[in-house]
């Protein structure tokens, strides 16, 4: 493996295209000495493949709209939405813009900077995640064939390049370019010449160490993410030193397998311990693929490597006789957290209404399922935390929306905030 660190060179074409946009709102009522507060919380809906954020006060009650509301994200191919601190964060997948976003008073956002992730990292489609509170990442992996003397492919170099953004002036500290080894575990399970590192996603950060998830492909087989022939010999993670980003290794564990990196929902949290917990999962075509004796599970890493002495299974801890599958969770402290689970027999993992949430405990590792209504939750991007309660959109095709309120402590259930139905995905609250 290599590293190759290019800071100086990188950083001089970064900056400028990172720009502050002053901002500004006028009070409509110049006279009234008491100010107005934006909303609290912003609501992410994709409707026919636009996405619009609007705003509201309250989570658990009342009605609202994105007819004639709401502000138009600019995306390309689809829009990814994070939130930390004051500000929100969306990144346009197709042009690489990365936007900063304010609330204000009167429902919309305003821009206060961009930054140019696709110069930063080489790609227009690359990905990102909030690794810890003052750092944001942003990565992509290019590959690279191999060839014989045959002009046959034989292998491939899949380069990992990613950069660290700080928080929240939107500013890089680091930039770095990792040839991603192949392990030997890799080489196995009957691909053509083995099952590549494509992407990473889902950094944490714990202690002096960044952990990246990885998802495989042989790429001979499969064109199209995120339907990807997975890894079927085992679990890898992608680990570094932090804060200098050296020594680079993939760590493995051969007691379940798939992807690491989840999808749009994160796949690894770090609890209140320091531990990493982590989920998996693997499709084939449009389906997970179970036929292998794949198993939804979520393991734990502690300093920088897999602790094999634990493992909790998904489907056996609901009870389940057959396997159901997930892209990522969302953990909300004390070892609980909230899974979309998709269940196979119910339809595409994509199209069709065939997830539904779990409640979820790392430490004692049990499983309930919540009473709502089958959904698609395959993008589903993004919950909130209120004291004990967890707020998480709900969306069903040709059917009323709501946000449902779940509490922390047990498997209580509430409806809240009632959303548009039809056409409208709810892709993440903030």
């Amino acid at each position: 493996m290599k590293t190759r660190f290019k800071f100086t060179q990188l950083l001089g074409l970064i900056l400028p295209a990172v720009f502050m946009m002053s901002c500004s709102s006028d009070n409509d009522n110049p006279g009234d000495d008491t100010p107005v507060e934006p909303a609290n919380y912003s609501v992410l809906a994709n409707i026919d493949r636009t996405y619009y954020l609007a705003q509201t006060d309250d989570l658990t009650q009342g009605n609202l709209s994105f007819l004639n509301n709401g502000t138009q994200l600019d995306s390309d191919i689809s829009a990814k939405v994070l939130k930390q601190g004051d500000f929100l964060y969306s990144l346009s997948y197709g042009t690489g813009i990365l936007t900063q976003l304010r609330t204000q008073e009167d429902g919309t956002y305003a821009t206060v900077k961009e930054l140019d992730a696709g110069l930063a990292v080489g790609s227009t489609t690359p990905r990102y995640k909030i690794a810890n509170e003052t750092t944001l990442m942003l990565y992509n992996v290019t590959t690279e064939e191999v060839k014989n003397n045959a002009d046959e492919i034989v292998d491939y170099i899949c380069t990992l390049r990613f950069a660290a953004v700080n928080l929240p002036d939107l500013t890089i500290s680091n930039l770095t370019e990792f040839v991603i080894p192949q392990s030997e575990n890799a080489k196995l399970g009957g691909s053509s010449i083995g099952f590549h590192p494509m992407r990473v996603d889902s950094p944490v950060i714990s202690g002096n160490k960044i952990y990246f998830g990885l998802m495989h492909l042989d790429i001979q087989s499969s064109p199209i993410p995120p339907f990807r022939t997975p890894k079927q010999t085992g679990l890898e993670t992608l680990v570094f030193d932090y804060p200098s980003f050296t020594n680079g290794q993939i760590v493995e564990s051969n007691t379940a397998a798939g992807h690491t990196g989840g999808y749009r929902a994160p796949s690894m949290h770090v609890d209140e311990r320091g531990d990493v917990y982590q989920s998996n999962w693997f499709t084939t075509g449009s389906k997970f693929d179970l036929s292998a004796g794949d198993k939804t599970v979520i393991k734990k890493l502690t300093n920088g490597s897999y602790d094999e002495t634990y493992e909790f299974n998904i489907s056996e801890a609901l009870g389940l006789d057959s396997n159901v599958g997930t892209v990522g969770w969302f953990y909300v402290g004390n070892g609980v957290g909230f899974m979309p689970i998709h269940f196979e027999n119910e339809g595409n993992i994509v199209r069709e209404d065939s997830w539904k949430v779990a409640r979820i405990n790392v430490y004692n590792k049990t499983a309930e399922l919540l009473d709502v209504p089958f959904s698609r939750l395959f993008s589903y991007q993004n919950g909130v935390i209120e004291g004990n309660k967890f707020f998480m959109a709900i969306s069903p095709q040709n059917q009323d929306a709501f946000i449902y309120e779940f509490n922390t402590e047990n498997t209580s259930v509430k409806k809240g905030l009632a959303l548009d139905g039809g056409n409208l995905l709810i892709e993440g609250i903030y």
